[in-house]
């Protein structure tokens, strides 16, 4: 039987919200795609032309390379034919953003998975809570490893993107031409992927105390909360492992199902 009742606990709820906020950051940062045109027309000789950069991801800066813009001045032109770009490397911090997205939506579904078709497993072999909780702690630092580069990152980006920077790199617009911005890069999917990413740092590393609840460490720590103070002063389970509760009888502690002395 399916425990669809998961969902109405906490470690189930948020597992849903995990998901679909890892899918939001990947996706915008791996569809991340957005286009600069720009006119310009020579000082010498009056040669006009645009040109456009498109860049996407991975963001290497390579792939969107243009033609130099090559203006004659005296018959000699002063700018070499050969491929301008935006200045700056961003491929690595992309890639390992959208990696720790793409696996934190793949454990998300695996380990739904498991609490609503495996709940007996989940509730009976304690090292698997566990597993969860030091999973969950460690996508955590990686949520928050990831967002804090490729907010940087995009810092960078939207820097060396922006067109009195991005002159610089087609040198001719310095000088020699007069560019003319028609249409900026477009930053709003870079945003709402660090929107995403810094949200997925708080929900997973959120999601800690509840899962933590679930494992054996809190239950050692806290028994009558793992257990109930009822069941915890009735003879209930033994948080240690034993066979009895404890049970308060006369200002002595004993274990209940103890031979009698």
């Amino acid at each position: 039987n399916m425990y669809l009742e998961v969902f109405k606990e906490p470690r189930g709820m948020m597992r849903l919200i995990q998901l679909l906020f890892a899918i939001l950051a990947f996706s915008t940062t791996a569809g991340y795609n957005s286009t600069m045109k720009f006119e310009y027309r020579c000082k010498t000789g009056n040669d006009t032309g645009s040109r456009q950069l498109t860049v996407s991801y991975p963001f290497y800066m390579p792939d969107s390379a243009v033609e130099s813009i090559v203006c004659p001045s005296t018959g000699v032109s002063t700018v070499q034919p050969g491929l301008n770009y935006p200045f700056g490397s961003y491929m690595s911090s992309a890639q390992f953003y959208v990696f720790v997205g793409v696996m934190a939506f793949l454990y998300c579904i695996g380990i739904t998975v498991l609490y609503v078709v495996f709940e007996q497993v989940y509730n009976d072999n304690d090292l698997v809570p566990q597993i969860d909780f030091i999973v969950t702690a460690v996508w955590t630092l990686f949520w928050f490893i990831a967002s804090v580069a490729w907010a940087v990152g995009v810092s960078f980006f939207k820097l060396e993107t922006y067109p009195d920077r991005l002159w610089h790199q087609i040198t001719a617009c310095l000088g020699l031409a007069e560019c003319k911005t028609k249409e900026y890069f477009g930053y709003g999917g870079l945003d709402v992927s660090l929107i995403c990413g810094f949200a997925n740092v708080f929900l997973w590393g959120a999601s800690l105390w509840f899962l933590f609840k679930e494992t054996v460490w809190f239950k050692r720590m806290y028994p009558e909360q793992a257990y109930g103070e009822s069941d915890f002063a009735g003879g209930g389970p033994d948080p240690s492992g034993g066979s009895g509760g404890y049970q308060q009888k006369g200002g002595v502690e004993t274990g209940a199902g103890l031979p009698p002395q």
